[in-house]
């Protein structure tokens, strides 16, 4: 259920923040979140993402990364380079 949970919660950004795009509300909503129980799950992060959505804290982030399709490429090459040489 976290996959419609996460979209409503977005949605919601979305109308209070209409100039923002997708990757500032994907921002907003990982850096907002909070951390799970560490000692329940073996796993840790990788088990559970960036943790639970804080709705109330997603409407004033503070802090939001925009990230732009060159971003990615970026890392994407300069991981390719860093196989290559491993």
């Amino acid at each position: 259920m976290s996959c419609p949970h996460a979209a409503v919660i977005a949605a919601y950004v979305k109308t209070l923040h209409s100039d923002w795009s997708p990757s500032d509300i994907q921002s907003t909503l990982m850096t907002t979140a909070w951390a799970m129980d560490q000692s329940k799950i073996q796993d840790g992060e990788f088990a559970y993402g960036s943790g639970h959505i804080n709705p109330i804290k997603a409407i004033d982030p503070g802090l939001v990364y925009e990230a732009f399709k060159e971003d990615y490429i970026k890392v994407d090459v300069q991981h390719r380079v860093c196989l290559r040489f491993n």
